[in-house]
């Protein structure tokens, strides 16, 4: 069964409803001409006029192979319904186990396959499905994902004073957070808005809300990574918890390098001078 998207808008919702209600009706007509013959003429009209606009809707289709097919699933549900109601009405000798048989069939098919739907997402006419759809939806569920799980305490202190609409980073999370010391942390700030920077950061309103000193705050680009999200260094680290890349941001790249970051780091074995003049004398 082809689900709506979790970005479903009302008109979608309505749309899934009017579905449902005309299946259902569908059912209930063909359940009546079995057992009510004379009902032919009222269901009939109610399934041409179904029928009609399926006809209508299909006809603004691109006549492509792709256009050809959603033309196909949209018109099945109607026209197979009509064409069952006239053999019920017109077809003698048919028994009654066997038209409810035919009728189960074409309610379990329409119910499950949607193909009327189906016909809407090929054509890109089911804007809940479309892919960018789906890949904003995959983009909520993570981060309703990450909302869900237990925070950080440093995190979920940022989300109620720092990320408000009015603070200091407006739409943003705090991630890896890393305690380098006892009064010293890293972190990850990241853009909850899709394909939007972390936005520009005003050192002293961040330092009012988190109430520490703006000295001992930066926010710098995290290597290999985009704008959307930043690294955060509070506190000065002790040297030995520090890592090389933090050291750099923190001490070396501010006086002699500014601007600077390490992007990779390559180790050399250097050979010891005086195992080297061991080793010529053992010769």
């Amino acid at each position: 069964m082809t689900r709506l998207g979790p970005l479903r808008g009302p008109i979608a919702l309505a749309r899934n409803a009017v579905g449902r209600a005309a299946t259902v009706a569908g059912t209930g007509a063909l359940a009546a001409g079995t057992f009510a013959p004379d009902a032919y003429a009222t269901s009939i009209t109610g399934t041409i006029v179904c029928a009609g606009w399926a006809t209508l809707w299909s006809a603004t289709l691109p006549r492509t192979p792709v256009g050809n097919t959603a033309t196909a699933l949209y018109l099945a549900p109607s026209w197979s319904l009509a064409g069952l109601l006239t053999a019920q009405h017109f077809v003698p000798g048919v028994d009654w186990w066997w038209q409810l048989l035919a009728d189960a069939a074409w309610t379990v098919g329409v119910w499950k396959a949607r193909p009327a739907r189906s016909a809407r997402v090929l054509v890109g006419r089911e804007k809940s499905l479309t892919p960018t759809a789906i890949e904003e939806s995959k983009e909520i569920l993570a981060q309703d994902t990450v909302q869900g799980g237990p925070q950080h305490p440093m995190a979920a202190y940022w989300a109620q004073r720092v990320a408000i609409e009015d603070g200091a980073a407006p739409h943003t999370v705090l991630e890896q957070i890393v305690r380098t010391g006892p009064e010293s942390m890293t972190a990850v700030i990241r853009s909850t808005l899709p394909g939007k920077p972390v936005p520009k950061i005003d050192l002293l309103e961040l330092s009012a809300a988190i109430n520490w000193p703006e000295d001992d705050i930066a926010i710098t680009p995290v290597p290999r990574q985009g704008a959307g999200v930043r690294r955060l260094v509070i506190g000065q680290a002790p040297e030995q918890a520090m890592d090389l890349n933090t050291a750099w941001e923190k001490h070396i790249a501010p006086k002699g390098m500014p601007g600077t970051v390490i992007t990779q780091i390559r180790t050399v074995d250097i050979p010891d001078p005086e195992e080297e003049g061991a080793k010529e004398l053992r010769a």
